[in-house]
């Protein structure tokens, strides 16, 4: 009989192995751009949350001062003093240690120029206060929070940040205020002054880390003036 010889073709073992390893540096490759885009990406979110929570905080801030007399204007310095902490619920809560009340003796803004974390406003044709903080925690992150006091507080302003008001954050939970502080400058008419806002927001996620030059923080300077009807 006959025989019939068959010829198998395929790949060799080289072949394969060669194979295996361009797909292999592909995939890597593939992997490490996706990876850095989903970082980039992550970052310019934060970056862009910490944007929309200045915009927010300077605006807020910037409708409170023009809508209120500046006798209805109060700031004080209690950055040494007080700090953020949690209640017996776990909420934010403001710590108020012993000899707070020296602090807010007189709040009022007069001839002299100030520099304070807080300010405390009373809008036109209203009797509620609205207060604005700035504090610490003891991480050493800083966080911008505002109350309402229903009613008039008389000469104890410190009662619109006491342990059991609500407070609630003027931004994002991953955003850490790293420095914000109000300064009060006397010049005018006597009816009207400047106030200068300034803060500095630092998102917490950045996944590119040092690697990509970008500047992490967000820092503004907002000029703002009363607006009290002045007749001559």
């Amino acid at each position: 009989m006959r025989s019939i010889k068959r010829k198998y073709k395929g790949f060799s073992l080289i072949e394969l192995l060669l194979t295996m390893m361009i797909l292999t540096v592909i995939m890597l490759l593939v992997a490490t751009t996706l990876n850095t885009v989903i970082k980039v990406s992550n970052a310019t979110n934060s970056k862009n949350t910490a944007r929309s929570n200045m915009l927010y905080i300077m605006d807020f801030l910037s409708r409170a001062l023009t809508n209120a007399e500046l006798a209805d204007v109060y700031m004080y310095n209690s950055s040494t003093i007080r700090s953020l902490g949690e209640g017996p619920a776990g909420e934010l809560s403001i710590l108020t240690p012993a000899g707070v009340g020296s602090v807010y003796e007189d709040g009022k803004l007069e001839d002299t120029d100030f520099v304070g974390n807080e300010i405390h406003i009373k809008l036109y044709g209203y009797s509620d206060w609205t207060c604005i903080g700035y504090f610490e925690d003891r991480g050493g992150y800083g966080y911008l929070v505002r109350t309402v006091y229903e009613g008039d507080m008389g000469n104890d302003h410190s009662q619109c940040f006491s342990e059991s008001a609500v407070i609630t954050p003027m931004h994002s939970f991953m955003i850490d205020v790293e420095n914000f502080n109000l300064e009060y400058i006397a010049v005018g008419d006597g009816e009207n002054r400047l106030f200068l806002i300034n803060a500095t927001l630092n998102p917490l996620y950045w996944p590119v880390r040092d690697t990509f030059p970008v500047t992490r923080t967000i820092s503004r300077q907002s000029v703002v003036s009363t607006k009290a009807l002045t007749w001559y």
